[in-house]
């Protein structure tokens, strides 16, 4: 879905995003059965029940991916930061686990303005 110079770079990012989202919620999903929860099976309620929406990428342009995608890494920081505090010295696993999940995504959020900054500054190659 990805347009525009450095389309390739931005597409091989967003995978490896992806990739570490899913490992994400396979940790979150462990964790949910360890403490005897039941994980939300049904896509459909996903949309309903997620923290930080999820807008569909309708301009593929690579600066508007990116933005979206920042956005939305940007709820995600807060949603963990937040979840970090709630765990703090009550869940030392679950604490541990989402400290791992919010180093990803700060990294993830740092990819994606250094992409950014790239682009609008002109470091890149075609």
């Amino acid at each position: 879905m990805v347009k525009g110079p450095m389309k390739n770079a931005a597409i091989t990012e967003l995978s490896e995003h992806a990739a570490d989202e899913l490992r994400h919620a396979n940790m979150l999903v462990e964790r949910i059965l360890q403490l005897g929860g039941e994980p939300i099976l049904e896509p459909r309620d996903w949309y309903t029940l997620t923290n930080c929406g999820y807008d569909a990428p309708k301009d593929p342009h690579i600066i508007n991916i990116l933005d979206q995608n920042t956005k939305g890494k940007q709820c995600a920081i807060q949603v963990y930061s937040q979840l970090l505090e709630l765990t703090k010295e009550k869940d030392p696993i679950t604490y541990n686990i989402v400290l791992q999940i919010l180093t990803g995504e700060v990294e993830h959020e740092e990819d994606l303005q250094a992409l950014k900054e790239d682009l609008e500054t002109g470091r890149f190659q075609l």
